[in-house]
């Protein structure tokens, strides 16, 4: 019983973990911030890319690939689970996109790899 209590309370460790926090590296570098700063829908003019494809590409990329939506032992196990990981990693990053965009990320997300229902 105590081994499990560990694991689960590693695995949300890792979790809540699983988007760096910047703010740090912002810090060390703030001339980083005016490049790296979060790009929202009507900044990105690949216009033939679904928007939320866009979206992720341009913030949620530079901390994961997309191997970690389509690794065997997932993490995220429905809609609305992806959509709570979607902004959580946008709080850690400190991105504060919209919550438009944050709906449009998990909806590409949720078609490209997961395909779970909405609820």
């Amino acid at each position: 019983m105590h081994i499990t209590k560990l694991v689960i309370l590693l695995l949300a460790s890792w979790l809540l973990t699983a988007c760096g926090d910047k703010s740090a590296e912002q810090k060390a570098n703030p001339e980083a911030e005016k490049t790296n700063a979060p790009a929202t829908a009507s900044q990105i003019t690949d216009r033939n890319a679904p928007p939320g494809k866009a979206l992720h590409d341009a913030n949620c990329i530079s901390c994961h690939d997309a191997k970690v939506y389509t690794r065997v032992e997932r993490k995220v196990l429905d809609y609305t689970q992806l959509a709570a990981q979607v902004k959580r990693c946008d709080a850690n990053l400190g991105s504060r996109l919209f919550d438009e965009d944050l709906a449009q990320i998990t909806d590409y997300l949720n078609q490209a790899y997961y395909k779970y229902p909405k609820p």
